[in-house]
């Protein structure tokens, strides 16, 4: 099931974490923002912040501020931990973007609920889920992938489904720049 909830959180707690987001953190490139390990053309690059790791360790002081986000979400999930979460943002690119179908965790794969939640309004830089889960035969490269559902980034909206389905999201071309949430919990 994959749910989609408008205005998650409250306005002023949303416009601190937009503006932290915006303005306040060390991005770092990744030549691939959905799989690093994969070296592909220039136009899957993006940019991450790491939040929260696998081995629970808060990142920074922005992890502070997310705190309440985090375990919101937590308690929404109905999960045990929060297994990961990083912000990602891809930029404009003239062009629409397909960044490549994925999981969150691979190798070694962890079955989990992945959320994703928006920052930025992007009308052409969508989220898609695919109908396919990961298995060992089947991959991005294996699968015929049917669209399951397209989310539209659009700010305090929250995105919840099960992170075994392949799913992949977009660069803007409209927009400076797309900027999300990605979180899994086990």
């Amino acid at each position: 099931m994959i749910q989609v909830i408008d205005d998650f959180l409250s306005p002023s707690y949303f416009n601190l974490i937009e503006k932290v987001c915006s303005t306040e953190l060390e991005w770092t490139y990744a030549k691939n923002i959905t799989d690093s390990n994969v070296i592909t053309n220039k136009s899957q690059f993006g940019y991450s912040y790491p939040i929260h790791d696998e081995n629970g360790h808060i990142m920074s002081f922005f992890t502070c501020i997310l705190s309440g986000f985090l375990h919101t979400t937590l308690d929404r999930v109905k999960k045990e931990r929060i297994l990961r979460s990083r912000c990602d943002m891809t930029i404009n690119t003239k062009e629409k973007i397909m960044h490549i179908p994925h999981v969150d965790f691979e190798d070694p794969f962890i079955p989990n609920i992945t959320t994703i939640f928006y920052i930025t309004d992007n009308e052409d830089a969508e989220t898609v889920i695919f109908d396919k889960k990961i298995t060992e035969k089947c991959n991005f490269e294996t699968c015929d992938l049917k669209v399951l559902k397209k989310i539209n980034p659009k700010r305090n909206r929250l995105v919840i489904f099960d992170g075994d389905y392949l799913h992949t999201g977009h660069s803007p071309t409209k927009e400076d720049k797309r900027i999300l949430i990605n979180s899994n919990f086990i």
